[in-house]
Protein backbone atom coordinates (compact mmCIF):
# COMPACT_ATOMS: atom_id res chain seq x y z
CA UNK A 1 0.00 0.00 0.00
CA UNK A 2 1.49 3.57 -0.76
CA UNK A 3 2.67 5.59 2.04
CA UNK A 4 0.74 8.90 3.07
CA UNK A 5 3.67 9.66 5.26
CA UNK A 6 5.00 12.90 4.78
CA UNK A 7 8.59 11.27 6.52
CA UNK A 8 8.10 9.25 3.46
CA UNK A 9 8.85 12.66 1.26
CA UNK A 10 12.77 14.08 0.65
CA UNK A 11 13.53 16.67 2.98
CA UNK A 12 13.16 19.25 0.59
CA UNK A 13 9.81 18.38 -0.94
CA UNK A 14 8.76 17.15 2.87
CA UNK A 15 9.37 21.63 3.76
CA UNK A 16 7.03 22.11 0.59
CA UNK A 17 4.61 20.26 1.30
CA UNK A 18 4.32 21.41 4.78
CA UNK A 19 4.03 24.95 3.84
CA UNK A 20 1.50 23.82 0.91
CA UNK A 21 -0.79 22.62 3.66
CA UNK A 22 -0.32 25.52 6.21
CA UNK A 23 -1.22 27.76 2.91
CA UNK A 24 -4.19 26.08 2.52
CA UNK A 25 -5.38 25.98 6.20
CA UNK A 26 -4.96 30.07 5.45
CA UNK A 27 -7.13 29.45 2.78
CA UNK A 28 -9.80 27.67 4.18
CA UNK A 29 -8.77 24.30 3.01
CA UNK A 30 -8.32 21.09 4.69
CA UNK A 31 -5.94 19.12 2.78
CA UNK A 32 -5.09 15.37 3.10
CA UNK A 33 -1.76 14.00 1.42
CA UNK A 34 -3.02 10.47 0.88
CA UNK A 35 -0.34 9.55 -1.42
CA UNK A 36 3.77 10.20 -0.94
CA UNK A 37 5.94 7.16 -1.07
CA UNK A 38 5.33 4.08 -3.92
CA UNK A 39 7.16 1.18 -4.66
CA UNK A 40 8.09 0.56 -8.16
CA UNK A 41 5.62 -2.41 -7.68
CA UNK A 42 2.90 -0.17 -6.60
CA UNK A 43 3.98 1.71 -9.78
CA UNK A 44 3.59 -0.70 -11.88
CA UNK A 45 0.00 -1.95 -9.97
CA UNK A 46 -1.37 1.45 -10.51
CA UNK A 47 0.25 1.71 -14.31
CA UNK A 48 -1.74 -1.07 -14.74
CA UNK A 49 -4.75 0.35 -14.05
CA UNK A 50 -7.20 1.14 -17.20
CA UNK A 51 -4.73 -1.24 -19.05
CA UNK A 52 -4.61 -4.72 -17.92
CA UNK A 53 -6.60 -4.10 -15.08
CA UNK A 54 -10.60 -2.43 -15.23
CA UNK A 55 -10.84 1.38 -14.61
CA UNK A 56 -9.02 4.81 -15.95
CA UNK A 57 -6.49 5.42 -17.01
CA UNK A 58 -4.40 6.90 -13.71
CA UNK A 59 -0.52 7.15 -14.45
CA UNK A 60 1.78 7.10 -17.37
CA UNK A 61 4.42 5.85 -15.19
CA UNK A 62 5.46 2.82 -14.53
CA UNK A 63 7.77 1.63 -11.59
CA UNK A 64 11.00 3.55 -11.37
CA UNK A 65 9.38 6.10 -13.60
CA UNK A 66 7.61 8.29 -10.95
CA UNK A 67 9.02 10.98 -8.73
CA UNK A 68 6.94 9.31 -6.08
CA UNK A 69 9.35 6.32 -6.86
CA UNK A 70 12.54 8.32 -5.78
CA UNK A 71 14.58 7.01 -2.86
CA UNK A 72 18.20 8.17 -0.99
CA UNK A 73 21.52 6.63 -1.60
CA UNK A 74 20.27 3.77 0.67
CA UNK A 75 17.04 2.81 -0.70
CA UNK A 76 14.79 4.51 1.78
CA UNK A 77 12.07 6.38 0.74
CA UNK A 78 12.39 10.07 -0.44
CA UNK A 79 9.56 10.86 -2.29
CA UNK A 80 9.96 14.60 -4.83
CA UNK A 81 6.01 14.01 -5.27
CA UNK A 82 2.31 13.42 -3.22
CA UNK A 83 -1.37 13.47 -4.15
CA UNK A 84 -3.57 15.06 -2.26
CA UNK A 85 -7.37 16.23 -2.37
CA UNK A 86 -9.49 18.86 -0.10
CA UNK A 87 -12.10 18.00 2.02
CA UNK A 88 -15.35 19.27 3.68
CA UNK A 89 -15.48 18.09 7.41
CA UNK A 90 -13.62 15.02 6.63
CA UNK A 91 -15.32 14.53 3.08
CA UNK A 92 -12.89 14.18 0.06
CA UNK A 93 -13.86 16.67 -2.72
CA UNK A 94 -12.66 14.72 -5.65
CA UNK A 95 -14.54 15.83 -7.79
CA UNK A 96 -14.54 19.93 -6.95
CA UNK A 97 -12.21 21.29 -9.84
CA UNK A 98 -12.16 25.11 -7.88
CA UNK A 99 -10.60 23.59 -4.91
CA UNK A 100 -8.23 21.51 -6.94
CA UNK A 101 -7.47 24.97 -9.06
CA UNK A 102 -6.60 26.72 -5.56
CA UNK A 103 -4.76 23.55 -4.43
CA UNK A 104 -2.92 23.91 -7.38
CA UNK A 105 -2.10 27.24 -7.21
CA UNK A 106 -0.97 27.45 -3.74
CA UNK A 107 1.16 24.74 -4.44
CA UNK A 108 2.82 26.31 -7.36
CA UNK A 109 2.95 29.73 -4.96
CA UNK A 110 5.74 26.98 -2.35
CA UNK A 111 7.81 26.16 -5.37
CA UNK A 112 5.74 23.22 -6.61
CA UNK A 113 4.98 21.44 -9.52
CA UNK A 114 0.92 21.06 -10.24
CA UNK A 115 0.24 18.08 -12.54
CA UNK A 116 -3.56 19.90 -12.93
CA UNK A 117 -1.36 22.69 -15.64
CA UNK A 118 0.43 19.67 -17.85
CA UNK A 119 -0.44 19.22 -21.22
CA UNK A 120 0.84 16.62 -23.77
CA UNK A 121 0.53 13.94 -21.18
CA UNK A 122 -1.60 13.05 -18.55
CA UNK A 123 -3.09 15.61 -16.08
CA UNK A 124 -3.61 15.18 -12.37
CA UNK A 125 -4.99 17.33 -10.75
CA UNK A 126 -4.15 15.47 -7.44
CA UNK A 127 -0.65 15.58 -8.08
CA UNK A 128 2.15 17.70 -6.44
CA UNK A 129 6.02 17.55 -7.38
CA UNK A 130 9.20 19.28 -6.78
CA UNK A 131 10.15 20.07 -10.94
CA UNK A 132 8.99 19.60 -13.86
Amino acid sequence: MPSRDLNDLRADVHDLALKHQAACTAAGIDLLIYCTYRSNAEQDAAYAVGRTLPGKIITNQRGGGSKHNNTDAEGNPAALAYDCVGQIHGKAMWADDAMYLKIGQLAEGVGLTWAGRWTGKLREKCHMQLGA
